[in-house]
């Protein structure tokens, strides 16, 4: 009997089966065909998939900036056009991009918002909006804690049932608390939401052991975090946490572990307006059950436009639960519970275990010492313009010390009457020396300081005096006489007997001293009676301003010394009993060293000077009157700051009077001397430092 053909038959079908087994997914791929939208009560809209076979199962997370809803539809074809407007409520469009074998839904928002998918035969409907829990099986974040449509296949946890082991709080590295979570169970739903300044988790269908029923209480970690209370209410596990001052959270759950974290948020964070710590990246929900660890890499990747490129060491599967968390935390969170790392170069992002990475390191840093001990080596000769040569090569040898820039086999040397280095080195070496020579070895930035010493005075003064004189002569019979009069009187004798004159002195001197003062004199006589009444007054007022205004211009953190003034000589004597001249300064002076900012200001310190000669002392050496500051300040480019200032002012008031008669009211003026003076002095130092933009500079 012959076989051959049955044989024949048999390969025939093996390799039918071989090459049906070898195609790939794709090609039993189906296609989306059409998409409807409606409309739905209470603000919802409904988005009706369908597909040319059984719809795919949808994955999906949203964005809050820009609100987005992102669907993928794995081994799916798009036979739609790639922009569709929708134009219902919250949904505006709808933009469809196919890439290899999936076909992604970006659903653009109004508003952030919940969703939820659901598979019916041919078609998949999602469902945009707040009352989107209602309808579908898989739930985005803000919903997905409803038992009643937790994601397909996903086992709910039982009515009444423990699904919390454990609770416990860590505090971070950042000074924020960490109120971890341990369930029985990665997919028990889960209620968040923040009331009257607490944090409160729910766990639907799940009652509490006893032993968890308690109140923590954890100020003492220094965390926003005050108290943890724990308890059952109508049948579920409740946990809220009650913070303390300003506060920001996020949850993120990872299998069976959820964290809530609570960060302080200071005032730096607000004038920012930044609310988070170390993360940066624009924020995103993911809600995922057992889902391959490179497929969460996919999503967040297709999130960042990031190319991702995973070793074939990144395996096994991992329970997400995301809500509001920045993409670069999300990705560390999936690295960390997966015991991965990450290298970004550009737009690339590598994943692999962290000891891979650890080895590869370790690896191309071997190589790299391996290459450079094997390079050739080669002499240039650099020109320094503006440096000196031999701090440039100390900077590159590193002072025989550990951190300089040459190799083990290379060298260098100062060549002085050129100002240049002679550099033996490999060519890398020599790239890398010339590169960071050309940063190092430019034209010192200028500085030009200008100085105003203002000195400003002025002197009111007031007086107003009287003097009295005059002589009485009383004659008598006897040819004696008496007179009454001021001092220095002096008297005579005549035909008509002894008679007494007036004296060289008024009996009451209180007038003006100034020669310039104005003065109005009445006088009154009889045979025996002469008597003189002088009124004086002065009144002065001057004033005057004095401007000193010294410059100097010199280079970033040099310093610089303008003095302008005289010497005073004097004779000072020696220990041996000799004479000599001695000089005391007495002169205008700034001396300053700036120190330009990388933004464009200028720290100075800043010494200005103004002395002057005073009265010589009773030894013969001059006195200096010193007018000084000293101080360091910060100042921008052109701006004029006032350094300091001295204001003075001396008052006096004086009265000289006859006594008795000066207290005498309104009479007592005719016997008084009333003196005022008023004298204020104002000492101003500004301060105006500019930069000085040379184009030599910016080489």
């Amino acid at each position: 009997m012959n076989n051959k053909p049955v044989v024949q038959t048999s390969v025939v079908a093996f390799l039918l089966l071989a090459m049906l087994v070898w195609l790939p997914a794709s090609a039993w791929a189906v296609t989306l065909k059409k998409m409807d939208a409606d409309s739905l009560p209470g603000g919802m809209v409904e988005l009706r998939l369908m597909f040319d076979g059984p719809a795919p199962e949808a994955k999906g997370y949203s964005v809050d900036q820009p609100p987005r809803i992102s669907i993928d539809l794995p081994f799916t074809r798009s036979a739609l056009s790639k922009y569709n407007e929708i134009g219902f409520d919250n949904a505006k469009s709808v933009t469809v991009l196919e890439a290899g074998d999936r076909t992604r839904l970006v659903v653009n928002l109004r508003t952030a918002t919940s969703f939820s998918t659901k598979n019916d035969g041919n078609v998949l409907y999602l469902y945009v909006g707040s009352d989107s829990q209602q309808r579908g099986a898989y739930t985005s974040p803000s919903n997905a804690s409803d038992p009643r449509y937790a994601p397909s296949g996903a086992p709910l946890a039982e009515p009444g049932g423990s699904g919390i082991t454990h609770i416990d709080f860590q505090r971070g590295d950042e000074g924020e608390g960490n109120v971890v979570i341990t369930l029985a169970d990665a997919n028990i739903p889960m209620d968040m939401n923040e009331v009257a300044g607490r944090i409160r988790l729910e766990f639907q269908g799940n009652v509490l052991p006893g032993r968890l029923k308690n109140r923590l209480d954890v100020i003492d970690f220094a965390t926003p975090v005050k108290f943890i209370d724990a308890k059952t209410e109508d049948g579920n596990a409740v946990v809220i946490i009650e913070p303390k001052g300003e506060f920001d959270y996020l949850a993120y759950q990872t299998d069976t572990t959820l964290t809530v974290s609570v960060k302080p948020i200071t005032h730096k964070d607000y004038n920012r307006g930044r609310r988070g710590l170390a993360y940066k990246g624009d924020k995103l929900s993911l809600n995922f059950q057992d889902i391959k660890v490179r497929e969460v890499l996919q999503v967040i990747a297709d999130f960042t436009d990031l190319n991702l490129v995973a070793s074939d060491t990144v395996t096994g599967s991992v329970t997400l639960r995301l809500q509001n968390v920045p993409w670069d935390q999300a990705l560390d969170i999936v690295l960390k519970a997966k015991g991965l790392d990450k290298r970004q170069d550009g737009n690339v992002l590598t994943v692999a275990p962290a000891e891979e990475i650890a080895a590869r390191e370790r690896q191309q840093l071997e190589n790299d010492k391996q290459i450079r001990e094997l390079a050739p080596v080669y002499t240039d000769l650099i020109q320094i313009n503006y440096a000196d040569a031999a701090e440039i090569s100390t900077v590159l040898s590193g002072d025989g010390e550990d951190g300089g820039l040459l190799t083990e086999r290379g060298s260098v040397q100062v060549v002085a009457r050129t100002n240049s280095l002679l550099v033996k080195d490999t060519q890398q070496k020599l790239d890398e020396i010339r590169a960071l020579i050309d940063r190092l070895d430019i034209p010192v930035r200028q500085v030009m300081i200008e100085a105003r010493i203002v000195n400003i005075d002025s002197n009111y003064a007031k007086e107003l005096g009287v003097k009295w004189d005059g002589s009485v002569n009383l004659t008598r019979n006897d040819h004696r006489a008496v007179g009454i009069g001021g001092s220095g009187t002096s008297g005579s004798i005549g035909d008509d007997g002894p008679t007494v004159g007036i004296g060289q002195n008024p009996f009451v001197d209180l007038g003006v001293t100034g020669s310039t003062a104005a003065r109005l004199a009445i006088g009154f006589a009889t045979n025996s009676t002469i008597l003189n009444l002088e009124l004086s007054a002065l009144l002065s007022d001057g004033g005057g301003e004095t401007v000193s205004q010294p410059k100097v211009i010199t280079a970033d953190k040099t310093k610089a010394v303008i003095k302008s003034g005289k010497e005073i000589p004097y004779e000072e004597k020696t220990s041996s009993g000799a004479t000599s001249v001695a000089f005391k300064d007495a002169v205008l002076a700034l001396e300053v060293t700036p120190q330009i900012t990388p933004e464009g200001s200028i720290i100075m310190e800043v010494t200005v000077k103004n002395d002057s000669q005073g009265a010589d002392a009773s030894n013969g050496v001059p006195t200096i009157n010193k007018n000084e500051v000293q101080t360091q300040v910060l100042v921008k480019d052109g701006e004029t700051i006032v350094l300091g200032g001295v204001f003075t002012q001396d008052k006096k008031s004086r009265t000289d009077k006859v006594p008795l008669l000066g207290d005498v009211p309104y009479l007592g003026a005719l016997f008084r001397r009333e003196t005022n003076s008023d004298t204020k002095t104002e000492l101003m130092i500004f301060i105006t430092p500019r930069i000085i933009n040379d184009n030599v500079a910016l080489r």
